[in-house]
């Protein structure tokens, strides 16, 4: 989690559903320290809306870190409401105890500094009626850099303004038409596509066991894996099969395929090619490596967590089909969000899951559901689909790591990269924070003896 030195306590939201005078005070003061260059958390009520126990923790983070709390109120009714005495109260009981070095600076109006809670009393209070926004924060920059071991002057200069903030803006309804962002070069993919891999391996060999009992599998099969990100599925899968001669992997990723040729430089069967499967030239494209190999057509086509990412699904499928040998198969796996259940304490899961869905350039997290039909409208004959259950009964603590790994570690990494392309914007701030949180609790439960969760791959075999 993020380290702050500032951290702003105000009430959002009042009785009557509007936002507060506070809130919009508070909004002030937080632009002017970003503009400075100062850490500051900005407590808000998206947090608190997605789970208390999520909201506590994040809030106790910030609290840690912060060197100044800063309570902002304009109705003493506020001051005293409960998540606001939670933060003030807990920061000046932590610098009485010694466990921490702080001060506690009260921006007031309408309000007078006697009739404070009696903790809050004995800390320096500013008037928003005597002293504008700029000013006051000069004031709580001082008092930070006394904490910091740095003199009053010598204040940063020259950082650009913030843009404009739109905190409270609500969530747009997620456009199901887009490609996902997802990229396997993110943070611990490596890792967790490996882990993936290995968890799903029972499953891809439902779909070989049901192709080798229907006499597909001969000798001098060419097998194409689209999407094949580093290429541990399609080497564990095919490579070993004697009846496969080529296994040709293509990405859109031309790190990821470098890396993937170095991974495999010793499998003479796989062949890697950096093509994407929703480019305009893909046909082009595809040909020029078929040729390249000596190879007219594909017999199995193989494509794990894929179809997802993608923002027309059926156009790629029916461009693949044009590839696929006579008779020749088409193989995919997919997910989806709604074949996960837990038991006991599912509220923070679902919450996950449905925050998931709202992220910027997200995957189609129900795509395990739409398999059928889109190899259907694409096409294809014959199609079967088959699943193949996962869950936390009889695996150790480390396959339960590798679970939680494979199915939820990832999903803060569409939140942080929104937030990255965008620190000013608060709420990719806001849910950054709180993904990372719920992910955090959601990981511990993981762990506990009584908890089960489980969850589904679903595979779609089907005919050209």
């Amino acid at each position: 989690m993020e380290q702050f030195d500032i951290f702003i306590s105000f009430k959002n939201t009042a009785e009557n559903g509007l936002q507060t005078e506070d809130a919009a005070l508070a909004e002030q003061v937080y632009k002017e320290f970003c503009a400075r260059g100062i850490s500051t958390f900005y407590s808000n009520i998206t947090l608190l809306r997605l789970g208390e126990s999520v909201y506590k923790r994040s809030i106790d983070k910030a609290l840690d870190t912060a060197k100044i709390l800063i309570v902002i109120g304009t109705d003493l009714a506020y001051i005293k409401s409960r998540w606001i005495r939670y933060e003030w109260e807990s920061f000046h009981t932590d610098v009485l105890d010694g466990v921490k070095d702080g001060e506690i600076i009260t921006f007031t109006r309408n309000i007078n500094p006697r009739s404070l809670p009696r903790a809050l009393r004995s800390y320096q209070n500013c008037n928003a009626d005597d002293m504008g926004i700029s000013a006051f924060c000069d004031f709580a920059e001082n008092a930070l850099k006394r904490f910091q071991g740095q003199s009053a002057e010598g204040l940063d200069e020259g950082i650009p303004p913030m843009p404009e903030v739109h905190s409270f803006a609500s969530i747009p309804a997620v456009d199901r038409r887009h490609k996902s962002v997802y990229s396997s070069t993110y943070a611990d993919e490596v890792r967790r596509l490996k882990i993936q891999a290995a968890n799903s391996a029972s499953s891809d060999q439902i779909a070989l066991d049901y192709l080798r009992d229907e006499g597909v599998l001969r000798d001098h099969m060419v097998v194409l894996d689209a999407g094949c990100a580093y290429g541990y599925v399609a080497r564990d899968r095919f490579a070993a099969l004697d009846c496969v001669d080529k296994i040709l992997c293509i990405d859109n990723n031309a790190e990821v395929i470098d890396r993937a040729r170095e991974m495999h430089a010793d499998e003479p069967k796989m062949a890697f090619e950096v093509i994407d499967l929703e480019a305009k030239d893909f046909s082009k494209r595809f040909r020029a490596l078929l040729d390249a190999q000596g190879i007219d057509k594909v017999d199995i086509i193989f494509s794990a967590l894929t179809l997802h990412h993608l923002k027309d699904p059926n156009k790629v499928l029916r461009n693949l089909r044009r590839f696929l040998s006579p008779k020749g198969r088409i193989i995919l796996r997919g997910s989806d969000d709604g074949s996960k259940l837990c038991y006991p304490k599912k509220e923070l899961m679902d919450q996950i899951i449905q925050k998931s869905l709202t992220a910027e350039g997200v995957s189609d997290r129900l795509n395990g559901r739409k398999l059928f039909t889109q190899l259907a409208d694409s096409g294809y004959h014959q199609i079967r689909i088959f699943s193949n259950m996962k869950d936390l009964s009889s695996i150790d603590f480390d396959d339960r790591e590798a679970l939680f790994r494979e199915s939820f570690a990832y999903r803060s990494d569409y939140f942080t990269k929104a937030y990255e392309r965008d620190p000013s914007d608060m709420q990719r701030r806001n849910d950054c924070e709180w993904m990372e949180a719920a992910l955090e609790l959601f990981e511990e439960q993981f762990y506990e003896r009584n908890f089960w969760y489980c969850e589904y791959d679903y595979i779609a075999v089907a005919e050209r």
